[in-house]
Order: structure tokens, then C-alpha cells, then sequence
């Protein structure tokens, strides 16, 4: 066999499974047509540049922070998605037939979920059994009649797809509660488009940006006929709501947020009052019209549903009962993802639709009627067996691969239980070539594809989310390899445009009425599927203006702020004892700096925690080994690698805010850390270089925030959290430096410690041309306003930002306490007289010190009582100081 690979560091024949449908190449005429050009271009790389390439990929995916959670994964949440370079590639005259079939099940899906939580006909006239929907834990009894029947519910929709050896393309399962994956899509084409643009611009691949476009006018539409008890709104206020940043897909939450322009909300983030939902926000309560939901449906309300969930938001389901907010999907649309429907498809097409179903599903069997029990127990060596529910005690179960004990084990439970489960005949998916090492080898491949609905039907994401595997598993969480998915117009033969000219609202002339097999009268009206544009370039009447979704200004809740001002903290934190401890490393290996090193080595323990002295080392007497342990030890609040870890968990949780430039440092941080020096070695060129590097990535991340985010609120608060920390510190430090009783030599040694660590250095020796000296070091770190590293610089911006809070009529008594603090420390300057030792002003300046730290400590608190009250978490710095 020809080879049809591209050319990696050795060339190899790439061999398809026998008995699969290859989706590049035909046995009997090689590559296929729509695979021509891709295969030429790839072909023409070198070794070079495919390990270029591929190293971009994996940077990229990095940088951006796309992650996956795969549970008991030793990565944990900083997992990066896995992008294979080679995309999957359909026919776009294919996808035309692929769409059709979607659009048809769609919308037969959401009749029958109206349907269901309505009348009920279905089940009243024998279409459906009873025990099949009522035994299902997605079928939510506080919902029926709760879903209006006159308008469509079902809003997004996935299907899992794939080819069989007959080409044919089978839907395997339904995914209708909150489909995941449409966010990966969209990152994935972003990622392939840096990286191969020259072959996506030559294959004239289909845009994603006009799905988007549409999914924010389709939730505009339904906020805008929520709430009738008080009227539609201009701007619906829509929100993602999110289980958090534990949950696997949270990279996708945060990233649909951001380009769709909405809040991400957790539950704690909503509230319930009167019946209607609002966002907890720094502005006060801010009405919610509509629910981006990525919450399964169980955990949504602790009052009616799962009472131990803390995901939720109290009352929501009374709420959606009167008709107050707009769910998308909605709760109670899980039950359409019971695998038990799949054989009843087809009859209640006929009857709804009058249609048979364009697109087959995977045989299936349900072990609730006795024939079909029956034919699962007497072939279950060979049949996947699947719980009715995702989320019961098993998974689905590979029959092929039980022994006999096994086998009579789920015989067992199949016949205690039959209704809970199904049997599905296995399907031998295609394969699509993807990477391994050097090699282009065939992997079984899966498509999710992903709709949303508008006015006169659904749209499709053209393409869609292609998982490809080795083995027979083709889940995210069993490790599966995930791809780019190419419509590739070629032969492209528009469908006509609904009446507007645009994915929109637009109201379909047509209505019909769909009639039962067996009476006349009709069960359902529903609006007649329209067809899909697919545009090869945008146009203007596509291109949705993102203002007329959002409100007149930034909303942000509570949850944002308080983790945007323990950012700033957190940050600053990590800085100044990164600084301090690169201080204190010079002074133990450079001998003449050695009888300095007291003031320093006090204010780093003090900042830690820790009493002088004290840093909890088995052997006090080595200083080396001291300062090794407060760089690694991990398990106490205030070292170094407490701070870092919880840096990197609060910007996590506000991902929507940063740029992709600070996500890449924010990788670099991460990377860094995880290639500390470790407490049982390390030599100081070592632990020095390896401090250097994270003090320039955390400055780095100062900076680029200060420079990135826009002056609003959210920015307004983390620099209030870097004002506080960084007030503390130089308090913290200069408090030390007095309490210091050094003269000549070694008091000069130790203010340039101090000027080093407060990165002041040569700002003072270019201002006063001579050694340190402790009256030119105050000035510099505590009275001069135009230093951005003086103490009073800090109260000063985090005054300016409180008054600005106060304009927006955003009141804290942080304020009261930041201008005591102030008048304190100028009154201080106004007093000094000398700075010998045992001097009054010297002592009187060490008693100001403590109480502006007092005073920004109560700030601190006051900011936080004030707008993160609701917040659950609690957040520590390090424990309580010692006492002197």
C-alpha cells in the first residue's frame, strides 16, 4: 500500500483495521477525495516541522490554561486538554445529510420532553411505558407543568456519533441535560487555526464564530419571554452557572462566559426572593432573566431536589414553576438522555413527525419488556449493557469482556431490576488517523455534535468535538485523544436561509400539525424545522452586535471580587517573601552581609508566622536549612508554598478575567514550582536561581494585570488586595529594621538587605549617591508618594479606589480606617527628632508602625464584611502571629 501519511522523522505505510471504515482512505481508491488536499500539504512537512508544530500545540494548550480534570489523575485540575494535530474531515455534502438527521431528532426530543412534563399524552395512549420514564431519576416530579408547551425547551442538544463499517453514521446516545464539549470545540479550532493556518484557509473549513453568534441570540430570545410577572427586559441579565472550579469541564464554563460576555456564577453566587432569581454582586442583588445551566439538574435545588447539595440555589425550581427565569436546558431535560428511549424513536417520529427518523441509533434493547429482556440475557457475552440513568452505581459494561461468574452476576441483577437497564448491540466505530510518537496509526473514532436552538429550529455547530482512542473506551475520562473537526466545502450546496437572511429570531409561517398514528387530533403544534445556513465568510446581518446582550455595566458578583482581591494578596504575598528570601540567602553565603541578616530573617519569620528564630527547622542552628524549609514546607499558611498554591486556586477561580498573556505566566508559576528545590538538598546557585525565576513570573503577573485589566471594579479590587499586602509587608519590615539594635557596618549591611528585598536598591543609591542610611531608607519606603514601594503610596491608591466605590455609591468603612492610618504616619514624620536607638521618635515611630498594620488589618476585614460576606470559603495568609 501507497503511503498516505505525511512525512514524519522516518516514513511509514499507514495501515488501516481490517473491518473498519476508514474515514481518510478507501481500500479500493486510497485517499479519500475531501482528504486530498489536507494529505498533500501534510505530506510535504519535515520531521522539524511537525515536532514544531507539535510543541505549539501543547504550548498553546498550556498557555491558555485549557484544562480537564480526569478524576484520580495525579495532574489534578492543571491537566491539559490533549489536542491530536491531525483533524477528522467530513464531506460537506455529508454534513448536510449529518445535520438533517440532528435537526429532526431535536426537535422530536423537545416535543417529547413538553410532551412529558404536559399532558402526557405519550403515556396516556401507550406509546411510552410507565416504567421507563417514572423509574428514571431524571424524570423531576417537582417540574411537571412547570415547562410551557407552547414554545420550544429543548435549547442545547448533542449527539454522540459514529461511523459504522457500512460508512453509516449511527447516533449512539443523546445528551440533552447540560452537553459539554461545544467550548472544547471552539478552543480546539482556535488552537489548529495558530498552528496549521495555511491548510485551513486552503480547505476553506467552515467557521464556529457564527454558532456562537447564534447561541447568544437564542438565550437573548428566551430572557426576553421569561419573567412575565415583570415584564421582558431590554437586556436579559443571562448567567453561566457553574459547579466550580473541581469540576472537570471548568476550563469550558469559564471560556463560554468570557466570550459570550456573561457572568459565571456558582450557587452561592444566586439567591432566591419572591420567587425570582438574583446575582449576589458588589453592587447589591442584580435580577436574573436566564441560566447558562452546566449544573446537573439533581444538584441544582437543595429545597426540592438533592437536599445535601451545596452546587445549588434554594427555591430555583419555585422560581422556574412561576415562570421567573429561563433555564437552558431546562431542569427535567436529563430524562431524555435514558438510553431506553432509543428503541421507541422511530415509532414516535412517525407519530409526532409523520417522519421516519433520518439518522439510525445503535440497536438497543430495554430489559423492562420480557421479549427484549430476554434477547439481552441470552446475549450478553456480546452486548454493552448501560444503566438507564448516567450516574447509577455502573457504568456501561462491556459483555465481551466478563467471565462467566461476572456474567451470572449481571444476569442477576439485570432480572432483579430489568427496568434500569438496557442492552445495546456493540458498533465497530471508524477510524481517523492520529498521532502516536512519529506514526500516523488508525484510532476509533466518536463525534459529539452540538445544536442550539433558535426560533425556526436548531443550528449546528458545524463539525464538532472527535474523540479518537486505541482502545475501545472514547470518554474524555477514560484518557480518550481529542481533535479538530474540518466541514470541508467543497461541494457545498446552501439549503435556503430562514426569511430574515440570518440565524436569528425569526418566526416560521409554517405551522404544523402533527397527528397520532392512531386518532386524528393533533398532540403537538410545532414550528416545521427550518434549514441551516452554513456561511463560508460572515456577513453583515450574521454578525450579532455582543452589547445588545449585556447590561449597561459590568456586574460583578461577590464570589469574583473576594477571589480578585485574594489574588492581589496572595500575589503580593508571594513576591515580597520570594524577595525576602533571596535576601536572606545572600546574606548566609556572603560573609560581610551575615551580621545584617537579623532585621530580614525577623521580618520573614514574622510574615510566615512564626516567632524570630523559630521557623519550626529540626536544626535551628542551620540557617540554610531553615530557609529551604520556608521555601518547600507546605502545609502551614503563610510559607511560600502555601501562598503559591492558593495564588494559583483564587485565579483559577476568576479565569474569565485574565489575559492569555497572563495565563501563560501564570503556567510558568505552576511549572516553576513543581520544579522547586526540594527541603532535603538544593545548593544556594540552585535554590537562588530557582527563587530569581519565580520573583520575575510573579512580578510579571503584576504587571501584566495592572496593564490588562480594564479600570473597573474587578481590577479596583485586586489592587485594594496588593495595596493591603503590600502595606503590610513594608510595615512588617521596617517595624523589624527599627526594633534592630546594629550601628555602622552592619546597620549599613542591613538596610541594603532591607532596600533589596523591597526592590529599592537602586532607586536609592541613584537618589542619594551613598551607602544606606536608616533616615533615607524611611523616607524612601514610608513618606515618599511617588514610590510605588512606600507605605504611604499604598494607603493612598487603596484610598482612591474606596472613593471611587464610594462615587458608584459603593460605601466601606475601610475608608475611616485607611485615613487614620494616614494622618498616623505623616504625623510620625512631622515628630522625628533622631534615630538613635533607644530614641523616643524611634520607639514612637515602632508603636505607628503596629498601629497602621492594625489598621490595614481592619480595612482588610471591613472590605471583606462589606461585599464577600456570602462567601463560604475562608481564606489565611498565615496563622496567627506570635507574641513578642
Amino acid at each position: 500500500m501507497n503511503s498516505p501519511s505525511p512525512q514524519m522523522s522516518t516514513p511509514t505505510d499507514y495501515q488501516p483495521l481490517p473491518d473498519a471504515w476508514d474515514e481518510m482512505w478507501d481500500a479500493e481508491t486510497g485517499v479519500r477525495p475531501h482528504w486530498g488536499d489536507l494529505v498533500e500539504g501534510l505530506a510535504g512537512l519535515g520531521a522539524r516541522d511537525w515536532s514544531a508544530r507539535g510543541q505549539r500545540i501543547k504550548r498553546l494548550l498550556r498557555e491558555n490554561g485549557v484544562t480537564y480534570h480526569v478524576y484520580n489523575d495525579p495532574r489534578g485540575y492543571s491537566r491539559t486538554w490533549e489536542l491530536d494535530p491531525i483533524p477528522l474531515l467530513i464531506d460537506a455534502a455529508e454534513w448536510q445529510q449529518i445535520e438533517a438527521g440532528l435537526e429532526q431528532r431535536a426537535v422530536l426530543l423537545d416535543l417529547i420532553l413538553r410532551d412529558l412534563y404536559g399532558p402526557q399524552t405519550l403515556l396516556k395512549r401507550g406509546l411510552l411505558p410507565p416504567d421507563l420514564i417514572y423509574a428514571h431519576a431524571g424524570y423531576l416530579r417537582p417540574l411537571l407543568g412547570a415547562l410551557p408547551a407552547d414554545r420550544r425547551q429543548l435549547i442545547f442538544y448533542a449527539a454522540d456519533l459514529v461511523r459504522g463499517p457500512d460508512g453509516r453514521i449511527w447516533v449512539m446516545a443523546d445528551r440533552t441535560q447540560a452537553p459539554s464539549g461545544a467550548g472544547y470545540a471552539l478552543e480546539n479550532r482556535s488552537v489548529m487555526a495558530r498552528t496549521f493556518p495555511e491548510f485551513l484557509e486552503d480547505a476553506s473549513v467552515v467557521r464556529l464564530n457564527p454558532w456562537l453568534e447564534a447561541v447568544r441570540g437564542t438565550l437573548a430570545g428566551i430572557g426576553n419571554s421569561a419573567g412575565p410577572v415583570h415584564g421582558a427586559r431590554e437586556h436579559p441579565q443571562v448567567v453561566v452557572l457553574t459547579p466550580g472550579p473541581a469540576n472537570e469541564t471548568y476550563f469550558e464554563h469559564a471560556y463560554l462566559a468570557a466570550r459570550l460576555g456573561y457572568n459565571l456564577a456558582q450557587g452561592d453566587d444566586l439567591t432566591v426572593r419572591d420567587g425570582r432569581v438574583w446575582l449576589k454582586s458588589v453592587q447589591g442583588l442584580k435580577p436574573v432573566d436566564v441560566i447558562l445551566r452546566r449544573v446537573d439538574e439533581e444538584w441544582c435545588d437543595p429545597l426540592e431536589l438533592r437536599q445535601d447539595s451545596r452546587l445549588g440555589v434554594a427555591g430555583l425550581v419555585e422560581a422556574v414553576r412561576r415562570g421567573n427565569v429561563a433555564l437552558a436546558n431546562p431542569l427535567g431535560s436529563g430524562l431524555l438522555e435514558n438510553p431506553a428511549l432509543i428503541p421507541f424513536l422511530p415509532v414516535l417520529a412517525k407519530t409526532l413527525l409523520g417522519e421516519r427518523l433520518l439518522l439510525p441509533s445503535a440497536a438497543t434493547w430495554w430489559c423492562g419488556q420480557a421479549r427484549e429482556r430476554q434477547h439481552v440475557l441470552t446475549n450478553l457475552p456480546r452486548l454493552l449493557l448501560k444503566p438507564i440513568h448516567r450516574g447509577q452505581s455502573s457504568d456501561t459494561v462491556f459483555g465481551p469482556d466478563l467471565d462467566r461468574k461476572q456474567l451470572a452476576l449481571w444476569r442477576a441483577r439485570i432480572e432483579a431490576r430489568p427496568h434500569l437497564f438496557v442492552g445495546q448491540e456493540p458498533l465497530q466505530p471508524s477510524t481517523t488517523p492520529a498521532m502516536h510518537g512519529a506514526k500516523l496509526m488508525p484510532h476509533k473514532a466518536s463525534l459529539r455534535a452540538f445544536l442550539v436552538a433558535h426560533e425556526t429550529g436548531y443550528a449546528t455547530l458545524p463539525g464538532g468535538l472527535t474523540r479518537c482512542s486505541s482502545g475501545h473506551k472514547l470518554s474524555a475520562q477514560s484518557g480518550a485523544l481529542n481533535k479538530d473537526t474540518w466541514i470541508t466545502p467543497t461541494q457545498l450546496v446552501l439549503r435556503p436561509p430562514p426569511a430574515a437572511g440570518e440565524i436569528g429570531l425569526v418566526q416560521s409561517p409554517n405551522q404544523t400539525q402533527i397527528q397520532s398514528q392512531s386518532q386524528s387530533q393533533s398532540l403537538v403544534s410545532v414550528a416545521e424545522p427550518s434549514a441551516l445556513v452554513i456561511p463560508t465568510q460572515p456577513s453583515a446581518n450574521l454578525i450579532l452586535n455582543a452589547t445588545s446582550y449585556r447590561g449597561d455595566s459590568e456586574i460583578l458578583t461577590s464570589r469574583a471580587a473576594d477571589n480578585l482581591f485574594w489574588t492581589g494578596r496572595y500575589l503580593e504575598r508571594a513576591e515580597a517573601v520570594t524577595r525576602l528570601l533571596r535576601a536572606v540567602l545572600d546574606g548566609l553565603w556572603e560573609e560581610e552581609t551575615a551580621p545584617g541578616l537579623e532585621p530580614v530573617l525577623h521580618a520573614l519569620m514574622r510574615l510566615m508566622g512564626y516567632a524570630p528564630g523559630d521557623c519550626g527547622c529540626k536544626d535551628r542552628d542551620d540557617l540554610a536549612t531553615c530557609v529551604r524549609e520556608l521555601t518547600t514546607y507546605s502545609e502551614r499558611p503563610g510559607n511560600l508554598a502555601n501562598t503559591v498554591r492558593n495564588l494559583l486556586a483564587c485565579a483559577y477561580s476568576t479565569r474569565e478575567y485574565w489575559s492569555v498573556a497572563i495565563w501563560r505566566l501564570l503556567d510558568r508559576v505552576e511549572r516553576d514550582w513543581g520544579q522547586r528545590p526540594r527541603r532535603a538538598g538544593g545548593s544556594h546557585e540552585r535554590i537562588d536561581l530557582w527563587l530569581g525565576r519565580l520573583v520575575d513570573a510573579l512580578a510579571g503577573l503584576a504587571g501584566l494585570a495592572s496593564e490588562t485589566l480594564p479600570r473597573e471594579a474587578g481590577f479596583r479590587y485586586f489592587d485594594l488586595g496588593r495595596r493591603i499586602e503590600r502595606g503590610l509587608t513594608q510595615s512588617t519590615l521596617l517595624t523589624q529594621t527599627l526594633h534592630s539594635r546594629l550601628t555602622g557596618e552592619a546597620e549599613r549591611e542591613s538596610l541594603s538587605l532591607v532596600l533589596q528585598s523591597a526592590d529599592s536598591l537602586i532607586t536609592f543609591r541613584r537618589r542619594y549617591r551613598a551607602e544606606p542610611f536608616l533616615a533615607g531608607v524611611l523616607e524612601l519606603l514610608l513618606w515618599d508618594g511617588e514610590s510605588p514601594r512606600a507605605l504611604i503610596y499604598q494607603i493612598h491608591t487603596a484610598r482612591r479606589h474606596l472613593t471611587e466605590f464610594a462615587h458608584a455609591g459603593q460605601r466601606c468603612s475601610a475608608e475611616r480606617q485607611l485615613f487614620s492610618a494616614e494622618e498616623r504616619l505623616y504625623a510620625a514624620e512631622a515628630n522625628i527628632e533622631d534615630w538613635r536607638v533607644d530614641a523616643p521618635a524611634r520607639q514612637a515611630l515602632i508603636r505607628t508602625l503596629s498601629e497602621v498594620s492594625s489598621q490595614l488589618t481592619a480595612a482588610s476585614d471591613a472590605i471583606t464584611h462589606t461585599w464577600f460576606t456570602h462567601v463560604q470559603e475562608l481564606h489565611a495568609l498565615r496563622p496567627e502571629p506570635p507574641r513578642s
